[in-house]
């Protein structure tokens, strides 16, 4: 597995919390999963933020979008969009809500 593109510290992505953190794998399925894993497309959580309340991001669509849209920028900072679209199949950056 991949360091993270999108942190360098072990902390809540969105709280900053050290406390009770779970790696999220920000593209779901089988296969973007070994995708996330590969290329670093992980964010540490907290539970709150992850799965363990509505405000998680497995429950607030907003949120995951708000995650996988940053994801895709910081990735097309030394890769080209088609290399995004040949991974995940799916533009963030220019796909509203």
């Amino acid at each position: 597995m991949s360091n993270s593109i999108m942190q360098t510290d072990k902390k809540c992505l969105i709280c900053g919390t050290n406390y009770n953190l779970h790696l999220h794998h920000i593209f779901a399925g089988h296969a973007n999963r070994k995708i996330s894993d590969k290329y670093g497309f992980t964010v540490w959580l907290c539970g709150y933020h992850h799965n363990l309340s509505k405000e998680g991001v497995h429950y607030n669509h907003s949120l995951d979008f708000a995650i996988k849209r940053s994801c895709q920028a910081k990735f097309e900072l030394n890769h080209t969009r088609k290399e995004f679209m040949d991974l995940i199949g799916k533009n963030y950056l220019e796909f509203e809500e």
